[in-house]
């Protein structure tokens, strides 16, 4: 076998490489290793896998489609295992690599067709020549570039959107379709893309795809920015109404306290003439006929003026049905972390929690909430309550109910946590569903 020929080979199954990095781009942060080790073994696996290829190829003399096609089930599978999100994530960063990738042997053939139709080897075995082959590789890393900030930035940022969670589920069938579509387009022989005005035409159309592939991602990524900005607007506005309804109980709470120190002298006049009198029977009944206009005292939950107002909340709430909140917030005015993201964080564990008890017997409807700073920069949450029914996990490590509705919002309370570099950690034993989070805080998240 000459050198050139090897040479040829082995460009055709670089390809390999481009794949995988246009696949983990996007998931860098979802990897199950993340080791020095484990990422020098992922590269001399894939170095073994293009010289493998090219080895069967040059000694069996078969078509690339015959080692492509495992080789890309193969990927699939390592992929499906290595990424940790949800499938339609990991189907459509599996699917956008093939598509680009796919892209390139398309184009290659239609620049590449003037040279490659001389190319007797091409139609027995399709392989192109040294110059096609440079040209195949070289295309591949002009996508890189000009995909890498969608790929590397972008599609990691819309993947951590939990407001757009399920587009995922069907998004991936569109570079699914393209890619088929693009392998189908590839000429079986380089004289088909000579014909009439094919060829040009191609080499602009084909051009405009790619680019108007990159546009709609940039379209999408704007897209997604403002449905979070929006989302995040409106749990602010959330906030904003819980504070002002427990402003409105902390001033009702001191007019009714004016009221009654205005009134006090009365009161002491009152009691000053029973009990100098000795009527002791009269003195209770106005003492209780007292006790009876003087309101509840206002009750604060913590320092925090947010957290307050969100405790005050879900109290009310539960208490319309019939639940107890048991709260031990012990928590600053100032808070390391920004008060709209812990309320948030707070706010859906609630939820969580009351939507979980309120199918239960009424005498067995409790939540237990416990949060503290466990240094300057570290907060934990801890809540638990009990459930009925049967508990199950998925992948992403968050509970999958039987009941319709629990656990909705854990997907959005992890992602805060993973942006805090935190932990959340959810266990259930005897029918008590428990959630202890910690969050690292540093001044670049302070509010």
């Amino acid at each position: 076998m000459s050198e050139s020929l090897t040479l040829r080979y082995l460009l055709e199954f670089s390809m390999i490489i481009p794949a995988v990095i246009f696949a983990i781009l996007p998931v860098l942060d979802d990897l199950r290793f993340k080791s020095s080790t484990a990422n020098i073994t992922e590269g001399i696996l894939l170095v073994c896998l293009v010289l493998l290829g090219a080895f069967i190829r040059a000694k069996f003399m078969l078509s690339s489609v015959f080692i492509v096609v495992p080789y890309a089930v193969l990927f699939f599978i390592l992929y499906i295992m290595l990424v940790n999100t949800s499938p339609g994530r990991k189907f459509f960063c599996f699917f956008n690599s093939l598509m680009l990738c796919t892209f390139c042997p398309l184009y290659t053939v239609f620049l590449m067709a003037p040279i490659e139709k001389e190319n007797a080897i091409w139609y027995t075995t399709g392989l192109f020549t040294l110059e096609s082959s440079i040209v195949y590789i070289s295309l591949a890393l002009v996508i890189g570039a000009i995909f890498f900030k969608t790929l590397y930035v972008k599609l990691p940022m819309l993947m951590k959107q939990e407001y757009i969670g399920s587009v995922w589920d069907f998004l991936f069938l569109v570079p699914l379709f393209m890619t088929v579509l693009m392998w189908w387009s590839i000429p079986i022989h380089p004289d088909l893309a000579m014909v009439g005005r094919l060829r040009p035409t191609a080499l602009i159309f084909l051009w405009l795809i790619l680019m108007m592939i990159l546009l709609l991602y940039h379209v999408f990524w704007w897209t997604a920015m403002k449905i979070t900005e929006g989302a995040k607007l409106q749990e602010e506005n959330t906030l904003l109404t819980m504070e002002s309804k427990r402003y409105e109980e902390l001033r009702s709470y001191m007019d009714k306290t004016r009221e009654l120190r205005h009134d006090f002298r009365q009161h002491i006049l009152v009691i000053s003439q029973l009990s100098g009198s000795g009527n002791l029977t009269e003195l209770q009944n106005y003492l209780a006929q007292i006790n009876d206009g003087w309101d509840k005292s206002y009750a604060g939950y913590c320092d925090n003026i947010a957290v307050d107002a969100v405790a005050s909340y879900y109290t009310a709430f539960a208490e319309s049905h019939e639940t107890k909140i048991d709260w031990n917030l012990n928590l600053p005015h100032n808070l390391p972390l920004k008060e709209a993201e812990y309320c948030v964080i707070l706010g859906n564990l609630l939820e969580n929690a009351l939507r979980a008890v309120n199918t239960l017997p009424k005498e067995q409807r409790y939540v237990n909430v416990i949060s503290s700073l466990l240094s300057d920069t570290i907060i934990g949450i801890s809540i638990d309550n009990p459930f009925s029914g049967k508990m199950k996990f998925g992948r992403n490590g968050l509970p999958c109910s039987d009941r319709e509705g629990h656990g909705i919002g854990l997907v959005s309370v992890l992602n805060t946590v993973k942006r805090y570099n935190g932990s959340m950690n959810i266990t259930t034993k005897k029918n008590t569903f428990s959630v202890d989070i910690v969050l690292h805080c540093n001044a670049g998240q302070s509010a």
